[in-house]
């Protein structure tokens, strides 16, 4: 019987400044959890990625590696399938979320718009227009990759993502890391995907991916029920992205502060 892949990305690069700018990735072990309680409850094959084929994590991060490498860690491990959830391992699920798959449609990308910082998005939009030729981009359709499902028809779109990225990665490199600096893949991605006219659904409800807490005021909590002091975040969502914080540390600060808070629910 075909089931649904969980393919959780949790590359420890071995690169020394990002080391040290995440922590030593410590924040792994504690999505991680989330995830494999998750998985077991909802029949879900947990499938963690934390091998990239190429060993220069430091030069082709694993951000871009998880789509050249996704379907064939599938197929080495002899799954059938049906559906696959690509999750970036900054994020926590709560213990009593919804089965997403059930949301996804056949043949088509379901992901969270990403509308947390759109000025960050429309820079990485505009700087990245001339590699493909004034494309006339829809901003609105621009989605978070940290959170995708797809399937096998999914395939043929990854294969051309590497193919581009081979073809152009001098140039990609040098608007990633110094020209641009508005994300890695993500820009690329959601140029290929809308120029490929892919089928994306975007209306996932805001629940299934909280980020930019601060940003958001997430941390706050229901004032007005003094006996009640569950953050908003944890409270209304069931999916947490810890992403955009000022400060190095702060991601696995913070996600230890969530993980003591809830960490009672997953056993």
């Amino acid at each position: 019987m075909k089931k649904n892949v969980l393919f959780w990305i949790g590359v420890k690069s071995k690169n020394k400044l990002l080391r040290e700018k995440h922590g030593d990735f410590k924040y792994f072990e504690i999505s991680r959890l989330s995830w494999e309680y998750w998985c077991e409850k909802n029949d879900v094959i947990f499938l963690p990625y934390e091998e990239p084929s190429r060993d220069d994590t430091g030069k082709h991060k694993a951000t871009w590696q998880r789509w050249f490498d996704v379907f064939n860690k599938i197929e080495e491990a002899n799954i059938d399938y049906n559906k696959i959830a690509s999750i970036d391992g900054s994020t926590i699920i709560r213990w009593d979320c919804p089965n997403f798959f059930d949301l996804a449609k056949n043949n088509t990308v379901t992901a969270w718009r990403a509308l947390e910082n759109l000025r960050w998005v429309s820079e990485g939009v505009d700087g990245y227009n001339n590699l493909f030729d004034n494309f006339n981009f829809d901003l609105k359709k621009y989605i978070n990759c940290g959170f995708q499902i797809f399937d096998k028809n999914h395939k043929k779109f990854l294969i051309e993502l590497e193919d581009f990225y081979d073809k152009n990665n001098d140039e990609i490199l040098d608007l990633q890391n110094n020209k641009v600096k508005r994300g890695t893949d993500q820009p690329v991605y959601n140029y290929l995907l809308q120029m490929s006219n892919i089928d994306v659904d975007i209306n996932l409800p805001p629940a299934f991916l909280q980020t930019h807490h601060q940003r958001f005021d997430w941390f706050s909590h229901n004032w007005q029920l003094n006996e009640d002091k569950t953050p908003f975040f944890i409270k209304y969502g069931y999916i947490h992205q810890y992403s955009g914080f000022p400060q190095r540390g702060q991601r696995f600060q913070l996600m230890s502060q969530t993980w003591d808070l809830i960490k009672e629910n997953y056993k």
